[in-house]
C-alpha cells in the first residue's frame, strides 16, 4: 500500500499528474488500487464482520 502512495506522490512532484488528480486519488484511495485484490478481500471481510455484529439490528423486509 505504501508503494501506491509513494508512486502517486512522485507523479505529482514530477508534474505527471495535476494537484486535482492527486487529490482525487488521495480522497478515493483505495478505490483506484483495486487491482491488488487486497481491497476487495478486506471490504468483504469487513462487510461480513459488520453483518454478523449487527445482525440483530438489521431489518428483515
Amino acid at each position: 500500500m505504501l508503494n501506491a502512495w509513494a508512486e502517486q506522490a512522485e507523479k505529482y512532484r514530477n508534474g505527471d499528474i495535476s494537484r486535482e488528480d492527486y487529490d482525487k486519488w488521495r480522497n478515493n484511495y483505495p478505490k483506484y488500487v483495486e487491482s491488488s485484490g487486497y481491497v476487495k478481500v478486506l471490504l468483504k471481510e469487513l462487510n461480513d464482520t459488520m453483518t454478523k455484529a449487527f445482525k440483530d439490528r438489521l431489518k428483515n423486509d
